[in-house]
């Protein structure tokens, strides 16, 4: 199994050099750039973990990036936390994500919620555009057994490591089975298996 460079904590970080650039995963995009979740009092403890660190990068002036697809990602779990929300409030009413879509004023709040969502991360981040290509998925497959990532994360920390876009900001332990990254997190079991 493959092992990312270098694991750094977050939660006791402090950068120094501010023209580090730092690249965001989408789990980090959500809780800092999703309404529901960019009100300190609504964040979990993980979350506002992330969330103040985000706000000492920007505050210090480093540059941030993120990239369509994970910008594809966080628009897909919106609409699910949206479709949840919508169930939980209204359980006397069984329906589908697919029946969901059909309301067109929960799409209307849904569609709006993502505009603003999608605002918030252009406005802390350079959003960056590549294909998604074949030879990329033959190398998932190929060294599929060597780490733990689906295929775009795969994909987005190979164009972050072509890129010599390093420095990556994600709370999912399987980005450190990635070699050659550097993955700033606060996920307490990668930070265990750094310390043994």
């Amino acid at each position: 199994m493959m092992k990312c460079d270098k694991i750094v904590d977050l939660r006791t970080y402090a950068s120094i050099n501010n023209t580090r650039k730092f690249f965001l995963d989408t789990n980090v995009l959500y809780w800092y750039t999703y309404p529901r979740f960019s009100l300190p009092n609504q964040l979990t403890r993980t979350a506002k973990i992330y969330y103040d660190f985000i706000d000492k990068l920007i505050a210090a002036g480093n540059p941030l990036e993120t990239s369509v697809y994970n910008l594809t990602e966080l628009l897909n779990v919106i609409e699910k936390n949206e479709y949840d929300i919508y169930c939980n409030l209204h359980t006397e009413i069984p329906i589908t994500r697919k029946d969901f879509r059909k309301m067109l004023p929960e799409r209307t709040n849904v569609g709006k919620i993502m505009k603003t969502s999608l605002n918030n991360a252009k406005g802390i981040c350079k959003i960056i555009d590549f294909d998604f290509t074949q030879t990329t998925i033959h190398h998932f497959v190929d060294d599929f057994i060597k780490h733990r990532c689906d295929v775009f994360d795969y994909t987005i920390l190979q164009y972050c490591i072509q890129s010599k876009n390093l420095n990556i900001i994600s709370d999912d332990s399987d980005f450190s089975t990635m070699e050659k990254i550097n993955l700033y997190t606060a996920n307490e079991n990668v930070l265990e298996t750094t310390n043994l």
